[in-house]
């Protein structure tokens, strides 16, 4: 099929280097490296080593690019990691419309941050809808799902590659799909679900949290994604790595308790939420610091994580 590509990141780069040996890629359309400060060329660099054109946008909504892609003829938009509302007049210029590969099972878990989202609020799977695109982000009909496990312990990161994994299978399913006439089916509006970005606003700990609500926060903000993090002597400390404990450390929420489980235990929650186990902080950084061993960063004990 004749497609014009629309993505950004890895993410992006990642689905434009599968299908790019099996569709006829007019142009792709990408936002500049700089766009939201993300600074993420994958794109535009994968771009010219295959040799194909490239427009730039924030938004996709200007005039004289939508005229220049009807000039192509595109039968098919491929989106991935398109950081904005795509336009209802660019969606209307293929005749097969837009298709978006989105990390989440949809009708869940739309709109941003799926895999962390979904970490946090402690789902046993996640996974990839390609979805026909409309005004609404991640509303379309489903053309396929990919299912991926979540485990107990698996954080983020680990998650999001799997996720990654099956970016390009689905892709190339989807378009067998489209070229096979199907239109996709509508998504059910039960157990739909929209979560917004996330900043660093949203990962600070709340010590007065439970066990586990702490540990899979800390979980779903792993690396490569901004960690979770707390206030210690003035400065802000980023938790890269944490266990729940092998016993219960009661106490106030914060409180530095002493040495254990290969790391320094802090006290969490209230003991009426019945999940105040503590939690075992094993890797840490300071802004601009290196991961260090927890033991190795707290010096003393007693006082308070805020």
């Amino acid at each position: 099929m004749r497609i014009l590509f629309m993505g950004y990141g890895d993410l992006g780069a990642t689905v434009l280097r599968g299908i790019q040996p099996h569709h006829e890629v007019l142009r792709v359309l990408t936002h500049r490296t700089e766009f939201s400060g993300l600074g993420e060329p994958h794109v535009e660099q994968l771009a010219a080593e295959l040799g194909l054109a490239v427009s730039y946008s924030a938004h996709a909504g200007e005039p004289e690019l939508h005229q220049q892609i009807r000039d192509l003829e595109p039968e098919l938009i491929v989106s991935t990691n398109w950081r904005t509302r795509v336009p209802a007049e660019l969606l209307a210029i293929p005749r097969l419309g837009a298709i978006n590969v989105h990390d989440a099972l949809l009708p869940a878990y739309s709109g941003f941050g799926a895999v962390n989202w979904a970490i946090r609020n402690g789902e046993d799977a996640t996974g990839v809808t390609v979805h026909f695109m409309d005004e609404e982000l991640d509303t379309g009909p489903i053309l396929t799902r990919a299912v991926v496990k979540i485990g107990p312990h698996d954080t983020a990161g680990y998650v999001l590659s799997k996720v990654v994994a099956e970016y390009v299978p689905s892709t190339l399913r989807a378009l067998q799909l489209v070229e096979q006439g199907h239109r996709g089916e509508p998504q059910d509006s039960q157990g739909a679900s929209f979560y917004h970005r996330i900043g660093v606003d949203d990962t600070r700990i709340d010590w007065n949290d439970s066990t586990t609500t702490i540990y899979n926060l800390v979980r779903g903000q792993s690396d490569p994604f901004v960690n979770a993090w707390t206030m210690h002597d003035g400065q802000r400390l980023w938790v890269k790595a944490a266990a729940p404990p092998s016993r219960c450390y009661g106490g106030t929420g914060g409180r530095i308790v002493k040495a254990g489980d290969g790391g320094v235990v802090i006290a969490t929650g209230r003991p009426e939420h019945g999940d105040n186990r503590g939690i075992v902080l094993l890797q840490v950084a300071l802004d601009g610091g290196p991961p260090v061993r927890a033991v190795d960063y707290f010096v003393k004990f007693g006082g308070y994580l805020r």
